[in-house]
């Protein structure tokens, strides 16, 4: 019976903590529209990304940060040409 209670409150915690990284704002997609209006964060994401591709290279926030610095890019080309 013990050994019972003991297994369902293993459970019950595994249930519990299941979500809890979804919480967490820092740990969240962000998109690439969101990279592009937020471009402290994007070279902070990049940086990271550079230091740790093993791990990160294709993580979303990685992929979206890179497409993000691709159009900061072009628009920063498009505004020197007017």
């Amino acid at each position: 019976m013990k050994a019972k209670i003991s297994f369902l409150l293993l459970i019950a915690l595994a249930a519990g903590l299941t979500g809890c990284n979804e919480a967490d704002p820092s740990r969240q997609t962000k998109t690439v529209g969101w990279f592009f209006d937020h471009r402290d964060e994007l070279a902070v994401t990049l940086k990271a990304c550079r230091d740790n591709p093993g791990e990160l290279a294709n993580t979303p926030n990685c992929v979206n940060a890179v497409e993000a610095r691709n159009k900061v890019t072009v628009q920063e080309m498009k505004d020197a040409l007017k």
